[in-house]
């Protein structure tokens, strides 16, 4: 993995070190006064018509679906915190049994602590697959689903002190 994003970085630099720097276009007559090259001129794009104004049922919708997501999220990261527990007491009684059982023969403790897995198994398994189910559905909802504050989350590039970047705006 390494050596794939040093080769990356290596060819990247390579790209930018064997291309000449942008000229600035200057027309006949006229002096060049830019420190940096003008590589393009944007146009202002002409003023959008406001958005129509959301109904009182969408935004009510809107607002429900984002409650019932974080209910849900909540709901997922208890089944987390539930399967976590479960997966440190199997790892226990497996410790436990593999103590006490020697070439298939198990003693009394053994034995108990081969129940308890079985009996942990399946709480195990139901939490992890409600903490999956429940954090994604929750996080799907509450983010598609904008508070009143935000109604969009902005993804660009812009410049930033070092060239450009990649921007997401938002709140949640």
């Amino acid at each position: 993995m390494r050596t794939l994003v040093a080769t990356l970085g290596a060819l990247a630099v390579a790209g930018c070190a064997a291309s000449s720097p942008p000229q600035a276009v200057v027309a006949p007559g006229e002096r060049a006064t830019a420190l940096h090259p003008i590589v393009a001129e944007a146009t202002p794009a002409a003023a959008e018509a406001s958005p129509r104004p959301e109904s009182k049922s969408d935004r009510e919708s809107r607002q429900m679906n984002r409650v019932l997501g974080w209910v849900v999220f909540a709901v997922g990261a208890d089944a987390a915190v539930l399967a976590t527990i479960t997966s440190f007491m199997m790892l226990h009684q497996n410790a436990l049994r593999n103590d006490d059982c020697v070439n298939k023969v198990c003693s009394a403790d053994g034995l108990a602590a081969n129940g308890k897995l079985g009996d942990l198994a399946g709480w195990n398994a139901a939490g992890w697959a409600v903490a999956v189910a429940g954090v994604g559905a929750g996080a799907f909802l509450v983010l598609t689903n904008p508070t009143d504050k935000a109604l969009g989350t902005e993804i660009g590039v812009g410049p930033t002190s070092t060239g450009s970047g990649l921007l997401l705006r938002g709140s949640f």
